[in-house]
């Protein structure tokens, strides 16, 4: 599996650790809320002009870090179509790494807690992010509806089938409304695994360990068109079984020569 270099920066202070990094994202996070709602209020809140401003955006999380970014299997979405990502999710850092590593236009499922922020919780629900009440699972359902819309529209959607983030590492039990939105409009669902994450900003904490390494390896896709109710535990065991693969495959992808993309 070829492996692409998203990010690759130029200094890397391996191993010290600190919070300036996170400091700087909740700069970051604010300037690209205050752009966006400018854009929008001036009639350009566009999923182009939203893409661009996270295109800026991922790097800027991961630079601040020397984070790298790796990719393997960005070969497996179709260009044009829409997919729902799936993945383990275990590190803040998880999202900047999809944003990068998804090609094309890409929208995360998350909590609802996020859209209560004054300036940030605006930006995200006009730039197409879908909010997930993990509380009540009757609102989480019609949430996900939105989800649907944006896949329609051509826009990726990464959604976490464990619903929080890993504490130990380990892939969690999964939720069934993300694979129900995938069934509901026939769309495939791309497995995927992320390494690295978790030992730059590991979970619950704020410190970030500079110089780090992020791959997020991707598989073949798992088709749910066709797929009835009483497909939905197949379904879900066979995505589990093909993140768990890539899991255990990445060691001897992850050092696979590629070309870099940005340096």
């Amino acid at each position: 599996m070829a492996m692409d270099t998203l990010l690759e920066p130029s200094v890397r202070r391996v191993h010290r650790m600190d919070r300036l990094p996170t400091w700087r994202s909740v700069g970051y996070t604010f300037n690209i809320s205050v752009r966006f709602l400018a854009s929008w209020a001036a009639g350009n809140g566009t999923v182009e002009r939203a893409d661009q401003l996270l295109r800026w955006y991922w790097r800027k999380i991961l630079l601040s870090g020397d984070c790298a970014l790796y990719a393997a299997g960005r070969h497996h979405f179709t260009p044009g179509a829409a997919h729902v990502v799936m993945s383990n999710h275990s590190s803040l850092l998880d999202i900047p790494a999809i944003l990068g590593a998804v090609p094309g236009s890409v929208r995360m499922v998350t909590k609802e807690e996020l859209f209560r922020v004054p300036v940030w919780g605006r930006a995200l629900h006009g730039s197409g992010f879908i909010p997930l009440d993990r509380k009540n699972r009757r609102k989480a359902i019609l949430q996900l509806e939105r989800a649907q819309t944006t896949l329609r529209s051509g826009v990726n959607v990464w959604i976490s089938p464990e619903g929080t983030r890993s504490r130990d590492g380990r892939l969690g039990p999964f939720k069934k409304a993300g694979f129900h939105t995938a069934m509901a409009l026939g769309v495939p669902i791309i497995p995927a695994w992320i390494e690295g994450a978790s030992g730059i900003i590991p979970p619950d904490q704020w410190k970030v360990r500079y110089g780090g390494r992020i791959t997020v390896s991707f598989g073949p896709p798992v088709q749910t068109a066709h797929h009835a109710r009483e497909d939905l535990a197949p379904l879900m065991g066979q995505v589990r079984a093909a993140i768990l693969k890539l899991a255990g495959t990445r060691a001897a992808e992850v050092d696979a020569p590629g070309h870099a993309l940005l340096r």
